[in-house]
């Protein structure tokens, strides 16, 4: 039995925000409920996020790691991936958008696929823990899926089709104009697939770097490369300046006829590779547009000038949703906008914790309305899901970590960044870094008439502290040793030419 103690998570801080630390402890304390004991030979105990269904998704199993990758080793969503991974077909490599665990079937039989993004969440593991131990063993799993979806969902043209926007993981997003008697897209070649199939090129190659495959390391940076170029050839609008859908009938021409619905599928080009830093920019314009993506709680996941946009979510028709936040808020960090990226993060975890106050509401939902403190309502107007950690706890916990209090873990090259943000006390205790506990605690204070800041490190073993200010492109690197150090750094620190 698996059971939720408070005292072995790492801790928070978080001076003035204490609603966010108690939506923290929320989302761990709901996803410890959630948790599914399979009375079956070869399942895991596993975290869901409709517990009783009986149904195990690939995407939202994927992002529940990003989750538990900081429960200090007393949650593992792995559990769900290592049961999916063994129903993988032996023949060709296909797994299920979903499985049912009474007969290890497809929940939705047609070989429809969800998101292939395990080996981002994969890598993700191995970047937090540097764990090695998975990746001899889900590196044939990771590659053997990769090469099912390039011979079975690639158009002439090169590029990938989902089933229809319910396979795309975006149920109702108005992704295509009809139903596929084959469940081959409807002739749409989808962006998101294209990029999560760069992004797991890209993971792909860093795993087999691991692994000391150099050859193979080649071959899927060439694949992430071939993929970017074709995503930038088919899937931009200069006009616009955003990335989209676009019907492929029988031609390689590049005369593609776009879909002209601007939804949160793009996001996932912040994070693949594939946009410039011109293209980034003009996506992030939309990204931040209050009268398109940038709701009052961002982000919507159909722009607010499409003609299907719902105020109130209308599910994927405008409903804010954790794994397309996570991927926006990440993109944004990537590309250098960490103040936009913290912004944004700081108004989601705001409508999140007053919704969790409201006595009409209460808990974590499975979506977030985009316009009004309330719970995303369904394509039919009711509510959604509630108590959904599930992916709904990436907010509470994981952007509260990396993005609000600003800690991003390298533990191959045992290093941790610091992004220097809150001007209070802030940082976070008890945290498990390549196998032994940590804390990192700053405050910013007043010393002769000039701003600084007090860091405290305690460590079991010695580290790489990098600071970075806000966006500045300037750090500043301590070697950390074992015990607790204090250090003192002026704003002008910064500030070198």
């Amino acid at each position: 039995m698996i059971t939720y103690e408070k005292e072995k998570l790492p801790i928070p801080i978080l001076e003035g925000h204490e609603d966010w630390i108690e939506l923290y402890y929320l989302a761990w304390e709901t996803a410890f409920k959630n948790i599914e004991y399979i009375d079956k030979p070869g399942w895991k105990t596993q975290l869901s996020c409709m517990p009783g269904v009986g149904i195990t998704w690939l995407w939202d199993s994927c992002f529940m790691t990003f989750i538990t990758n900081y429960s200090n080793n007393t949650l593992s969503a792995f559990h769900n991936l290592d049961n999916i991974y063994r129903l993988q077909r032996k023949t060709d490599g296909f797994i299920s958008m979903a499985y049912r665990a009474k007969t290890d079937s497809e929940a939705y039989p047609g070989g429809r696929i969800n998101p292939p993004i395990a080996a981002w969440a994969e890598w993700q593991h191995y970047l937090v823990t540097g764990d090695t131990s998975r990746l001899p063993s889900v590196i044939r799993v990771l590659e053997d899926f990769y090469n099912y979806i390039e011979h079975t969902h690639r158009r002439c043209c090169g590029l990938y089709w989902f089933e229809d926007p319910g396979s795309s993981g975006m149920d109702n997003s108005p992704r295509g104009g009809y139903a596929a008697q084959h469940l081959d897209g409807s002739d749409v070649c989808h962006i998101d697939l294209a990029c999560q199939q760069a992004l797991s090129a890209a993971c792909i190659a860093s795993i087999y770097s691991v692994l000391g495959n150099d050859e193979k390391v080649q071959f899927y940076m060439q694949e992430h490369t071939r993929i970017c170029k074709l995503i930038n050839r088919y899937h931009w609008s200069d006009k616009v300046g955003y990335y989209f859908d676009f019907f492929a009938r029988s031609s390689a021409s590049d005369k593609v006829k776009l879909i002209n619905s601007k939804t949160a599928a793009a996001f996932w080009t912040l994070l693949c590779g594939c946009a410039d830093k011109d293209q980034a920019k003009k996506v992030i314009e939309h990204l931040m547009n209050e009268n398109e993506f940038y709701t009052p709680t961002p982000f919507c996941s159909l722009s607010k000038d499409d003609l299907n946009y719902d105020a109130t979510g209308g599910y994927w028709l405008g409903g804010v949703w954790a794994p397309t936040n996570y991927v926006a808020i990440r993109g944004l960090t990537q590309n250098g906008y960490y103040s936009l990226a913290r912004e944004a993060a700081q108004k989601y975890l705001v409508a999140m914790s007053s919704v969790a106050n409201n006595p009409n509401y209460g808990g974590i939902w499975e979506a977030y309305s985009p316009e009004s403190v309330q719970p995303s309502t369904t394509e039919t107007g009711e509510l959604v899901r509630e108590n959904f950690v599930g992916w709904s706890g990436l907010a509470p916990i994981t952007l509260l970590i990396e993005t609000i209090i600003g800690l991003s873990l390298n533990a191959p090259s045992n290093s941790i960044t610091l992004q220097l943000s809150h001007e209070k006390h802030c940082g976070i205790r008890n945290l498990l870094f390549n196998g032994h506990s940590i804390s990192v605690e700053y405050q910013w204070h007043q010393q002769d008439g000039k701003d600084c800041f007090a860091i405290s490190v305690k460590t079991e073993q010695p580290f790489l502290l990098i600071l970075k200010n806000r966006d500045s492109n300037e750090d500043i690197q301590i070697s950390v040793p074992i015990g607790i150090n204090t250090y003192q750094i002026g704003q002008s620190n910064f500030l070198r030419v």
